[in-house]
């Protein structure tokens, strides 16, 4: 039997389970209230609270401890959602706002939070109409130009809500046909999400800072910018929340190119413009168990209209190096440029009716576009000043041999010899 705490009359003292049980046993061997309210050394008000309810009371957690990183954690939250999750760089950032605490405070925090990022990354990730779309280019085969093999990519930009999906292919990544089909997705589907997602692909990213930032391509900035929509990377630690437009290359894969059959690019590119039509958008989705086409109907008035807007201005780029003689090489042709950025990296721009090469943007030589094959075009005033001795250090790319000259050798004899000449005797040599 539990002994219960005698001598005190607080009326609303909180009793334990164990106390409560003996109150509820003695008013069952029959005491009264205030036989009880005696002998437990408890108020009358009490004991008949408990015995009347006899639940047992619920104890909460107790206060977690106050932490030196409490009052980060905003801060940090935001730069997470930024992508910065380098544990060295975070500490960096707090010590500059204040931070005292040590890095074993933020290392568990943050090893708690990449779980709950792993874990939430499984759940399902759902977009209201119009808001995502996300984009994505896969490997989907070769084609063989001229007997020379290349790889056959795959574009799909699909609708985070209504999964409507655009596909297209090309044998080249570069910027300019990755803005194209971004414009060929936004008059197929009737508009522009207001963010898409991306993998972190060049044509997109060029790299992170320290801070662990991303340094977004400055022409893609500014083909977003003009179509308005807002480009975001996958989130660090969550790959999966591109899974939208993963499933639906696999579904591609799968559903279009399992054993398809094309004479050219082309003819490849009809033919799934044709199954985007009447297979791809027209089957009851396996997640949202809609018609992707009826979906997309109504998710349709919520994208941002095109409004009439002409392709993004954008003049493809083509990089070279300058030979050492200060001309660069162009279809067949070769261009002048100052001579002082010989063996540098240039960028070249066809104008159609002119040539621009610049360097980190900026223009260095303009010429009229040649017509002709194998010819040299040159500005005079490129080449002025130019040195015609070899620059920089001596090559010892040959072997370099020193004669010397040597005068012959004369044999001494005796003056005895030369006179047996003299006197028609013959010397033995």
């Amino acid at each position: 039997m539990v002994h219960l705490r005698r001598g005190r009359s607080e009326v609303d003292r909180l009793l334990r389970g164990a106390e409560v049980q003996e109150l509820v046993e003695l008013r069952r061997e029959g005491l009264s209230i205030s036989e009880i309210s005696r002998l437990a050394g408890l108020s009358r008000h009490t004991v008949r609270k408990y015995v009347l309810r006899p639940e047992t009371p619920v104890y909460g957690p107790r206060e977690p401890r106050g932490s030196k990183l409490d009052a980060y954690k905003p801060y940090i939250e935001g730069r997470l959602k930024s992508g910065v999750w380098n544990g060295v760089v975070l500490l960096r950032e707090l010590q500059g706002r204040g931070y005292a605490g040590a890095y074993t405070i933020l290392k568990d925090y943050l090893c708690g939070r990449r779980e709950a990022a792993r874990e939430s990354a499984e759940r399902r990730f759902e977009t209201g109409p119009g808001e995502q779309g996300q984009v994505d280019w896969t490997h989907v085969g070769e084609v063989t130009i001229d007997g020379e093999s290349h790889p056959l990519w795959g574009f799909a930009l699909t609708l985070g809500h209504s999964r409507a999906m655009f596909a297209d292919v090309s044998v080249s990544q570069r910027l300019d046909v990755f803005l194209r089909m971004h414009e060929e997705a936004f008059r197929a589907l009737g508009g522009v999400p207001r963010e898409i997602l991306y993998d972190q692909v060049k044509t997109v990213v060029l790299g992170f800072d320290d801070r662990g930032e991303a340094r977004f391509c400055q022409v893609f900035l500014d083909f977003a910018r003009y179509w308005g929509f807002r480009p975001r990377l996958c989130h660090a630690y969550r790959a999966k929340t591109k899974g939208k437009v993963e499933r639906g290359n696999g579904y591609l894969k799968q559903s279009f190119l399992c054993g398809r059959e094309a004479s050219s690019v082309d003819d490849l590119r009809t033919q799934l413009v044709d199954w985007l039509a009447t297979v791809g958008n027209r089957r009851v989705h396996g997640t949202t168990h809609r018609v992707v086409s009826e979906a997309w109907e109504a998710e349709r008035p919520y994208l941002q209209p095109l409004a009439g807007r002409g392709p993004y201005p954008y003049i493809p780029e083509e990089e070279r190096r300058v030979a050492f003689d200060a001309y660069v090489q162009f279809r067949t042709n070769r261009y002048s440029v100052p001579w002082r950025a010989a063996g540098r990296r240039v960028g070249v721009r066809d104008r159609g009716d002119r040539l621009e090469i610049a360097v980190d943007g900026q223009v260095i030589a303009e010429h009229p576009m040649c017509d002709g094959r194998y010819q040299v075009v040159t500005q005079q005033a490129h080449h002025a000043g130019m040195p015609y001795e070899p620059s920089g250090p001596p090559r010892r790319g040959k072997v370099r041999i020193v004669m010397v000259s040597q005068a012959p050798e004369v044999e001494v004899r005796p003056l005895a010899a030369y006179e047996a000449f003299g006197t028609g005797g013959v010397a033995a040599c």
